[in-house]
């Protein structure tokens, strides 16, 4: 095994797969009769580092991150639908899904967003809380707050908002963009979410007095290229996981933002329901065989959405998407990776011709760019150690040399954009970021650009340094170097140029042997 380290409708049928869809990886970990355990790594959202000292808990069962990001919570009940909730001092708590197996391992990492915004608010008066440099808001009218007993808050309080972006990462929004309404489960895609939590100088956490509303401003963050004039409000249920219609929001100042009415505190989120249609594929390793029990996830290129299954004993699975819209699949299972496949627009169910392959835990890579509405257009380049240059007018091969692709290539926003690396180079990668519209209101810097690094089952987020300017169109994120055993060695780079690195000599490429 290598090592990595840094230098520095029919919807109800699926939601069932869905909440196994968090990772089962494997026996052991359950601690007596109908219990398994839940693991995984908690990190920040925007640099990827790792966050000590968060408290994971999964019904009663809680504990903390070590240094390393990572948590064990054993003998968790058996369920197919469980709520693990993520604090950390700083942060907006993450909350995610998944299905607890007697006997199994759910994997379940959670990326906490720092909290965007803090206002203290003197509960006789009321007042107005707002995030810097952002449209979110929320308007509170005096007296308005109650204790965790119901009784009236008085003195001050700290209002904390945090924006949801899920155009930039779908991974940060609470569940997994599910809806329980009065005609079942239903998908849903989102137009932008808000964190809204309330504290009393003790700690405590405030609520709306029965009869009490307030008014909320979510910044719209959607892929979508024209967000709908109203849309309903949907809040997080934290006991199921669902998120559950309560009112509506109108499209409001010049389209940056939703506004509207509500009861009671929690992630807000301003969405649209959808009907999905079936994509049926199939997941082969890299001799053809079929893979069972990967993970396939979806995700949406022109709408904020996701949904993931499991593959079944011949590696098959069939997972829903939104109809008449393009979204990307691939698959994980434990530290490997597949490719990744661009789906639609379909306006009915359809099956792929072409099968993921999942590679090896040894040798694969897989770089994600997403950014923002503004530049367009933002490009990938791989730099390989044969001097071989992968981008999107030399997309590459993952059944030949050079044995590294752009799978996914995207000229109109957000992204993203996806390189793979199925047989590995001794050697340095060189990856960076173009800004290919040459706009700069905003630039990269304030796209914001965000690059994910999966190598050997680790993840890494590199977002852009200071430095950019009018000119400095190119951004050299890091390098990884891998050795004769495959082991890779990441190391940020964080510098900008006005030109692309000079073309290097090619030559006779050597592959590492994991040993």
């Amino acid at each position: 095994m290598n090592r990595i380290s840094s230098a520095r409708s029919p919807w109800t049928r699926w939601a069932g797969w869905l909440v196994l869809s968090a990772g089962l990886a494997g026996c052991g970990g359950g601690g007596g009769d109908d219990e398994g355990t839940v693991s995984g790594r908690v990190t920040h959202a925007g640099t990827g580092q790792p966050v000590s000292d968060a408290r994971v808990s999964v019904g009663d069962k809680r504990t903390f991150t070590g240094a390393d990001g990572r948590y064990r919570l054993t003998d968790v009940d058996e369920t197919e639908r469980a709520v693990v909730h993520v604090e950390a001092a700083g942060f907006a708590e993450a909350m995610r899904v998944t299905a607890v197996d007697d006997g199994e391992t759910s994997t379940v990492d959670a990326e906490l967003l720092p909290v965007a915004g803090e206002s203290l608010i003197t509960v006789a008066t009321g007042g107005t809380a707002t995030v810097a440099g952002s449209p979110a808001q929320v308007v509170l009218a005096a007296n308005a707050l109650v204790d965790p007993a119901g009784r009236a808050a008085t003195g001050q309080a700290t209002v904390r908002l945090t924006p949801i972006d899920p155009a930039a990462n779908v991974e940060l929004m609470p569940g997994d963009f599910t809806a329980r309404t009065d005609d079942g489960v239903r998908p849903m895609e989102s137009f932008g979410a808000m964190s809204v939590d309330i504290r009393d100088a003790e700690g405590r956490q405030l609520q709306l007095a029965e009869g009490q509303t307030a008014t909320v401003r979510i910044p719209v963050a959607t892929r979508a290229p024209a967000p709908p004039a109203t849309v309903p409000l949907f809040h997080f249920d934290e006991d199921t996981g669902y998120w559950v219609e309560e009112g509506t929001a109108v499209l409001s100042g010049d389209g940056t933002y939703y506004e509207g009415t509500v009861s009671h505190f929690s992630v807000w989120n301003a969405d649209s329901l959808y009907d999905a249609i079936e994509v049926t594929g199939c997941l082969r390793n890299e001799s053809g065989e079929p893979v069972e029990g990967a993970r396939v996830a979806s995700e949406g290129i022109d709408y904020s959405g996701t949904s993931s299954v499991l593959t079944d004993a011949q590696g098959n699975f069939t997972i829903p998407i939104k109809p008449n819209a393009r979204a990307i699949l691939t698959s994980t299972l434990e530290s490997r990776m597949s490719n990744t496949l661009t789906v639609g627009p379909h306006a009915a169910a359809v099956t792929l011709e072409d099968c993921l392959v999942l590679g090896s835990a040894e040798s694969n890579v897989s770089v994600k760019l997403t950014w923002g509405q503004q530049p367009e257009d933002v490009d990938s380049h791989l730099y390989l150690p044969n001097g071989a240059h992968v981008y999107f007018e030399n997309e590459g091969s993952l059944t030949a040399a050079p044995w590294a692709n752009l799978d996914v290539d995207d000229v109109t926003s957000y992204g993203p954009e996806v390189v793979t690396v199925r047989r590995l180079m001794v050697g340095t990668y060189r990856y960076l970021v173009h800004n290919y519209d040459g706009t700069h209101t905003p630039g990269m810097t304030g796209s914001p650009v965000r690059v994910e690094l999966n190598a050997a089952g680790e993840r890494q987020v590199f977002t852009p340094a200071a430095g950019e300017t009018n000119i400095t169109g190119w951004w050299s994120a890091f390098d990884f170097t891998v050795d004769e055993r495959c082991n890779i060695t990441v190391t940020p780079v964080q510098s900008w140029s006005a030109t692309p690195p000079a073309p290097a000599a090619t030559s006779e490429p050597r592959y590492c042997e994991a040993g």
